[in-house]
């Protein structure tokens, strides 16, 4: 009856009333039955339909109790992202299918004054009216908001308690506590029921211990960053009925691999093991290499407690030295785990690979399979590069030379087709027993690490591949082209900096993977700078996303790409996985409905992984300046040697040679000075040394603070300066013009 009711309000030039629905619907019916008559009880059903959908803000009700769908109207719902001043901005989303049959996005995006958010605050479900002759897009109504893991500090008025939240942009919110509490204390809250605009009655949580506390201080982030490291009682309770080892009737109707040669590759820490790999010459000359994947879909069925948990989470976490997992330990580190010597059920992709890193042959099957062994990427990188053989690899050797040898070659293919690379280490903490940051290094991806990465790479593009052939909807992992006015930017900087890219514009680059490739050839070639340099140019690339709208994925350079390879700590892989397995049951007839279920799914399961990416993201990098801003509290006084990695009118940001960053702040400096955003330059007024990007420096550690994640330094002395000859003239200009502007100032 839906599909009746949908076609007459898409149909119906002006919204119409519910009799008119009912007499349209009938006449449709009749197209098909012409003995049909709409009866009371399909008058009841068609209502019904309509209720449904203006309570979902499927359709809108006028004030004459006209009704038309909502997409016909100026109104839509979409997720408001406000900011600490109260202002924001609403994204709203529609999936249609387009002529050709293609399902297509289409995202608007609509500013909101602050007059005009009715009480929205950031992460609020909205309807807005998006405006029209001269009336601004404005929150009409709240259609959903977070009540949970409100995260504040206890404040005491008079008789009665408060929770004031940390977060600026829901600072609007008052939040009373019912009875006692303690005043400082950090906490969590649940809003409970709302008396009047932003008012609610909360009910505390979870109650955080010291702030200095190595365990606490990171869980306080992850919550300010909206990551709960909680397990519902009823997932903790369907953990229960979950065996810790694989049962015979678990491997009914799946393939037995445990004779196989397979192992897995990982960090020496790793407790959560997702992919496995297996690897044999076959008799024609090219290699069967198998990818087997945890089967984490088996033991978490969809619409669990257990799977909502995770849906809300949307992945694991990693912060500092700390994990936050998407399954509670018990399946991530557990039965769900791919540990060595013991039986445990996967999703394997088993690819013949000829000698040019060709897929000629696959099959995506349910296995059983037994990990022989837990290697490690220290130890297979000294086999791989020094030939130094572990005693427990000997029997391995030949197939970890023979994945290598493939993964070189399928690294290369990928670069000819256009992927993209960069040369971008990541910074590493290093802990004490305690829990405290002792030191720092650098993460750098090794020859182990690029191998794994390759047949991952491999197998993700095979399954999404498969699913395309089939005509299975799939959960993509897309990436879009690069922002071309922040290359624009980007290219100006470089030439002001003398080390111009030629040949290509930012066009050329946003557009063209070869061009952008030759952009990070060259950007390689710049010895010192080129960390900082590779770290400037990421920023100008598009986010990766999932979504089930195929662009494909342009950082590597792939028509065809998803996620499939980590299901225990992406609640997408595990999307993907239970799609195969519905793929598979293809011959029953219902491959349609099920197609169409995952159809009406993915949208919001992809926007809510995204999403959920970028907080673990965030979190990530807030808890990486904590570390490092405790750390450096205890070095005040000390010395370092940095890089100047960006300028402006407030002063100089720094990156240490540990890659520990902070500023140096323009009163610092112990005189006058002025930004050149023309030549990178930070110009003394007062005959001073000028400051160049790229700039190394002597520096002492002014202060820090754990609290703020700041660390301010001071200029020691200049080490090497990045001079450039053909700015002089442009500079001196600048410095004119400041200098004027600083005089009619006093």
């Amino acid at each position: 009856m839906k599909k009746y009711v949908d076609s007459v309000l898409r149909k119906a030039k002006k919204p119409i009333d519910l009799d008119s629905v009912c007499a349209k619907v009938e006449e449709l019916i009749k197209l098909d039955d012409e003995n049909y008559k709409l009866s009371r009880d399909d008058r009841l059903k068609v209502e019904e339909i309509i209720q449904t959908g203006i309570s979902n803000y499927e359709y809108i009700e006028t004030t004459t109790g006209k009704i038309s769908p909502i997409m016909k109207t100026s109104f839509r719902t979409g997720r408001f992202y406000g900011n600490k001043n109260g202002e924001g901005f609403v994204i709203s989303r529609n999936f249609f299918v387009d002529k050709e049959g293609n399902q297509v996005l289409q995202e608007s995006k609509y500013t909101i004054e602050r007059a005009n958010c009715n009480n929205a605050i950031d992460g609020d479900l909205v309807l807005i009216d998006t405006g029209s002759k001269g009336i601004k897009p404005h929150v009409v109504g709240i259609v959903e908001r977070n009540m949970e893991n409100i995260m504040g500090e206890v404040e005491r008025m008079g008789n009665s308690y408060f929770v004031k939240p940390i977060d600026k942009k829901k600072k609007m919110l008052t939040i009373a506590l019912e009875g006692e509490a303690i005043e400082g204390q950090k906490v969590a809250v649940k809003l409970k029921k709302q008396t009047s605009d932003n008012f609610y009655i909360g009910e505390i949580t979870r109650v955080f211990n010291h702030k200095d506390d190595p365990d606490e201080d990171i869980l306080w982030e992850a919550f300010k960053c909206g990551i709960d490291d909680q397990f519902s009682d009823a997932s903790l309770e369907q953990l229960q009925y979950i065996p810790n080892k694989v049962l015979d009737k678990d491997k009914i109707g799946r393939e037995d691999l445990t004779d196989w040669k397979i192992f897995t590759i990982d960090g020496a820490d790793t407790k959560d093991i997702d992919d496995a790999l297996s690897c044999r010459k076959l008799d024609n000359g090219n290699y069967e290499v198998g990818v087997h994947i945890a089967d984490v879909s088996y033991y978490v069925p969809e619409g669990s407690p257990l799977d909502k948990d995770a849906y809300k989470k949307g992945t694991s976490n990693y912060l500092a030295n700390k994990v936050i997992p998407m399954l509670p330990h018990e399946l991530s580190n557990g039965i769900c785990s791919l540990n060595p010597y013991v039986e445990r059920l996967a999703m394997s992709c088993i690819m013949e690979v000829n000698d040019k890193g060709e897929v000629v042959r696959y099959r995506i099957s349910p296995t059983v399979i037994k990990s022989r062994l837990k290697m490690t990427y220290d130890k297979v990188n000294s086999l791989l590069k020094e030939g130094k053989i572990d005693s427990e690899y000997e029997d391995y050797a030949d197939e970890l030379r023979t994945l290598n040898k493939l993964a070189l070659i399928l690294r290369k293919k990928r670069i000819m087709e256009g992927a993209i690379e960069f040369d971008k280490p990541e910074l590493k903490l290093l802990f004490d027993d305690n829990g405290s940051v002792i030191d720092f290094s650098k993460r750098q991806q090794d020859v182990g690490e690029n191998l794994i990465e390759e047949f991952m790479v491999l197998a993700n593009e095979t399954v999404d591949k498969h699913l395309s052939k089939k005509g299975y909807p799939c959960l993509h992992r897309v990436h879009d082209h690069p922002n071309e006015e922040k290359l624009d930017n980007y290219l100006t900087m470089l030439a002001a900096i003398d080390l111009p890219f030629r040949g290509y514009d930012a066009e050329d680059c946003a557009n063209s993977s070869n061009a952008l490739q030759k952009l990070s050839e060259h950007i390689k070639d710049t010895g010192r700078l080129s960390t900082m340099l590779s770290t400037r140019l990421i920023r100008c690339m598009s986010r990766a996303k999932y979504s089930p709208i195929n662009i494909g994925h342009n950082g590597l350079s792939k028509r065809y790409y998803c996620h499939f390879t980590s299901p225990i700590r992406r609640y997408p892989d595990l999307t993907v996985h239970r799609i195969l397995k519905e793929c598979a049951l293809d011959k029953d007839g219902n491959s349609r409905v099920r197609a169409k279920k995952w159809e009406t799914k993915l949208p919001d399961i992809g926007m809510q992984a995204s999403r959920m990416e970028k907080i673990a993201d965030d979190a990530e990098q807030q808890t990486l300046y904590m570390k490092c801003s405790e750390y450096m509290e205890k070095h005040i006084g000390e010395e370092f040697e940095g890089t100047i990695i960006g300028l402006s009118d407030r002063g100089i940001h720094i990156q240490l040679d540990n890659m520990v960053e902070g500023k140096v702040k323009n009163k610092d400096f112990g005189g006058r000075y002025a930004y050149n955003p023309n030549t990178y330059t930070l110009l003394s007024l007062d005959g001073k040394d000028n400051y160049y990007l790229g700039d190394r420096l002597l520096l002492k550690v002014k202060a820090a603070s754990k609290a703020d994640k700041t660390i301010d330094f001071i200029v020691e002395k200049k080490l090497q300066e990045n001079y450039i000859e053909d700015t002089n003239k442009t500079n001196q200009s600048a410095k004119t013009k400041a200098l004027r502007r600083k005089s009619r100032n006093i």
